[in-house]
């Protein structure tokens, strides 16, 4: 049985004086009332170590863009007609294996069978260089793959000209 994956608590870094030496510190403190009782809920008080795996999280307009980018190719690549734009990102994935879990298992008698599973491109999933990175992958490998006669970043610019979904 999988464990469920808590709610992360977000931070902000403020510089603060601490009390016991008089000296400026860096501090992470919590981004608003949600997260300040998330921590209490946790019973985290002060004075106490914690452990934490720190990310920063994405900025919104780089999943805006993922998506376009999955959009512009449903829109305009043979096969992908049917998928929706965070669909059309999960087959560009799973084609590529580019941000993928990739498992090799020997089958006696047949060989090794290839399994590639993408990776979540959610927001506490993947941090903004990762991300980053990711999309701008995904754009070489259509160029490569689909788009012969444009560059990546042709393909970038194609997606930064996309209208918002539904925008008014």
């Amino acid at each position: 049985m999988s464990k469920t994956k808590r709610q992360p608590i977000y931070l902000r870094t403020r510089r603060l004086i601490d009390p016991a030496t008089g000296q400026e510190v860096s501090a992470l403190v919590p981004a608003g009332a949600a997260d300040a009782e998330m921590i209490r809920e946790r019973g985290i008080t002060i004075g106490q170590m914690i452990r934490a795996d720190l990310t920063k999280p994405r900025n919104p307009e780089f999943h805006r863009l993922a998506h376009a980018l999955g959009d512009l190719v449903r829109k305009n690549i043979e096969g992908y007609e049917e998928c929706s734009a965070h669909g059309a990102i999960k087959r560009l994935q799973e084609q590529s294996g580019i941000g993928c879990e990739i498992t090799r298992t020997e089958i006696p008698g047949v060989g090794v069978l290839v399994s590639k599973q993408p990776r979540s491109i959610a927001y506490d999933s993947m941090d903004q260089g990762e991300f980053f990175e990711l999309v701008r992958s995904l754009c070489r490998f259509i160029t490569e793959r689909y788009w012969p006669q444009c560059t990546a970043e042709e393909v970038e610019q194609m997606v930064e000209l996309m209208p918002l979904e539904g925008a008014a």
